[in-house]
């Protein structure tokens, strides 16, 4: 085989790779998504019709990484963030302006949801447990 076959060879391997390693990275965003999508109340007590979170639309960060837009909202204030849904910063809700942490999430077995606060502005903010609302998934 000569030079210019094993260049070509090589080159289409990268690509097939990095094409796979996308596949990969987009269905576990979907998966995270669906875990994640809907209207969720605080287990001690909340309810529905006054959702703790709520998640929107999907988008993109200002690092261009799969996120979900999301409402959290508890005793009269009001965030609103990107959940990242896939990469190195998997699990984090961040600001939109400064791109900083403000909450970890973690999906639960029996749809249920752990919000931890780790930035301003919630940072006097305790961990939440959170039920999925019923029918407030798309």
């Amino acid at each position: 085989m000569g030079l210019s076959s094993r260049i070509a060879l090589t080159a289409l391997l990268v690509g097939l790779s990095v094409s796979t390693a996308s596949a990969q990275n987009g269905a576990e965003a979907d998966r995270v998504a669906g875990q994640v999508a809907g209207a969720w109340k605080n287990s001690a007590g909340g309810a529905c019709d006054k959702a703790f979170f709520k998640t929107g639309e999907r988008t993109k960060t200002v690092r261009g990484e799969n996120a979900m837009a999301g409402v959290v909202s508890d005793a009269g204030m009001v965030v609103t963030g990107q959940l990242i849904l896939q990469g190195a910063r998997e699990g984090q809700i961040v600001n939109t302006i400064d791109d900083k942490v403000i909450f970890i999430f973690e999906p639960k077995e029996g749809n249920k949801l752990t919000l931890t606060p780790m930035g301003p502005p919630v940072l006097s903010w305790k961990e939440v447990t959170l039920d999925l609302c019923p029918g407030s998934r798309p």
